[in-house]
């Protein structure tokens, strides 16, 4: 997985050295100075050739190393020839060859994987690249009616693929973005940036495997926003740790219009399966820094169709709206700090093709589903996993990195079938308390509410999914655990769990 990132982090660099570099002049010394700085100070060896000629720059034979510990091998990546030029204005145009050739080589340590070696070309039309400002406050701007990444070779230990076995094209249109930086006791910056759309179409087969997968998709309309700040200076770029120690805090928004992908693997052995995805609507939102990290996303309109391998229809599936966040801390403290957990699908359907197939006889509600979950609580973070050094250490010893202090169920509702779950409350842990088994002993309590059961257990018989002599003990335990609520087939319960271990339903002691 750390090879994985490794080598689409550093492939990404031919796009980042075309969209990055805000009114004083600046120099094409200065511009490519920066630029150094900033992929030397985040970790990466660097080589070139420059020649100065009049009021132009030329770099050839640039080369990327990417500095990681002993073991983990070695990833390099080689461009070609960019040049730097001096505007009448004061400002610095950026041009790059219209086929700018990208090699990147990952080196595994022995016995550790195979070598890669990747030829890739980034192609681009009608691109304008301008930097201005001074060279502590630069501004970038980058424009291309076409920007693509082609994969020409792909080399795994020293036999080369053809386009047959591997096959990459990603292609974007009316590509915008405007990077302000600035240079102080940290790196500042802002990110602005724009693509009409997105097309990409891949080809993946082990030549020594009869199965072959493809994978096509669009998006349009996306859009990216970011900002915060960076170190100038750090051991490697895979250190993450490393970059919040220093005082790394960025944050980012992605969000994008109409989307679909396809996949699709031809099995001659096992059979052929295929899956389609689309999309109306995107977002996600990244936050990195000292206080934690944080993901949130949401998708509208999703619709997903499976063919599986010998399946007579397709099977399809319908979201309105889905959503998640998670946020954890990432520093090791002795005090609590904060997660949270978040789960949101609404409006969840079947096709009547698959109702069908598991429920025939049609007696089963077939309104919408609704799932929703909203989990906080604290923790004390007992390593920085994010540390190569500690994760390594954590997974050797299988030790636990973090230990929950308390956790809040603010809210659970479950939607479906005619039957409705809810439920909140909150627990705490005494860690220097655990019981024989290791586990720890929650004090707290939790509220349920489930509207709708019996009917459901009524349903399920009925239509042959659920024996009779099960909903029986499913109604016993029901009994057990819970009292009739307010209204028709309503049943409440409070569940108790105490410091020495017991736990109560609704007052009765059942352990």
């Amino acid at each position: 997985m750390n090879g994985l990132y490794r080598v689409f982090t550093t492939t990404s660099l031919g796009m980042i050295f075309i969209a990055q570099g805000a009114v004083a002049d600046v120099t094409p010394g200065d511009v490519w100075q920066d630029w150094r700085d900033y992929m030397q100070g985040v970790g990466y060896g660097l080589t070139a050739t420059e020649n100065m000629s009049g009021d132009r720059l030329t770099v050839s034979d640039l080369r990327l190393d990417m500095v990681t510990d002993p073991d983990q091998g070695e990833v390099t990546v080689s461009f070609e020839t960019l040049s730097f030029v001096q505007n009448a204005d004061g400002t610095v145009s950026v041009v790059m060859p219209d086929a700018m050739p990208i090699v990147v080589d990952v080196v595994p340590s022995d016995g550790d994987g195979e070598p890669v070696r990747m030829a890739l070309t980034v192609n681009q039309t009608g691109q304008d690249m301008v930097v201005s400002g001074t060279p502590a406050a630069m501004t970038s701007t980058y424009a291309a009616g076409l920007l693509g990444l082609t994969l020409d070779a792909l080399t795994v230990d020293g036999e080369t693929l053809d386009t047959t076995n591997a096959m990459m094209k990603i292609m974007m249109t009316d590509v915008k973005n405007t990077t302000r930086t600035s240079i102080g006791a940290m790196r500042d910056y802002t990110q602005n940036s724009s693509v009409a759309s997105v097309t990409y179409d891949m080809r993946f087969k082990d030549p020594k495997e009869p199965a072959v997968a493809t994978i096509t998709g669009t998006s349009s309309d996306l859009a990216l926003r970011a900002n915060g700040v960076l170190p100038l200076g750090l051991a490697q770029i895979s250190d993450m740790a490393g970059m919040l120690q220093a005082g790394m805090d960025v944050s980012g928004a992605i969000s994008g219009g109409n989307s679909t992908l396809t996949v699709n693997i031809e099995d001659p052995n096992s059979g052929d399966t295929s899956a389609a995805v689309a999309t109306e609507g995107s977002t996600l939102t990244v936050e990195t820094g000292p206080d934690g990290l944080s993901y949130a996303g949401t998708r509208q309109g999703t619709t997903v169709s499976v063919q599986p391998p010998e399946f007579p229809f397709l099977l399809s599936f319908a979201m309105d709206n889905a959503a998640f966040n998670l946020s954890a801390p990432v520093t090791q403290s002795d005090a609590p700090q904060d997660f949270a957990l978040g789960l949101n699908i609404g409006d969840f359907t079947m096709s009547d093709m698959i109702w069908g197939m598991i429920n025939p006889q049609g007696n089963l509600p077939r309104d919408p589903a609704s799932i929703a979950l909203d989990l906080t609580g604290k923790l004390t973070l007992l390593a920085d996993y994010l540390d190569p050094d500690a994760a390594e250490q954590i997974a050797e010893t299988g030790d636990m990195p973090a230990q929950v202090e308390s956790v809040n169920l603010n809210s659970l509702i479950v939607d479906a079938l005619g039957a409705k779950l809810t439920g909140n409350g909150s627990a705490v842990f005494d860690n220097s308390d655990p019981d024989t088994s290791g586990l720890l002993t929650p004090a707290g309590a939790i509220d349920l509410k489930l509207v709708g059961g019996n009917t459901l257990l009524d349903s399920l018989v009925e239509s042959g999914l659920l024996p009779a002599n099960m909903a029986m003990g499913a109604r016993m335990m029901m009994g057990m655990f819970a009292v009739p609520g307010d209204g028709d087939d309503t049943l409440t319960s409070k569940l108790e769990f105490t410091r020495s271990g017991a736990i109560l339903a609704n007052g009765q002691r059942i352990r």
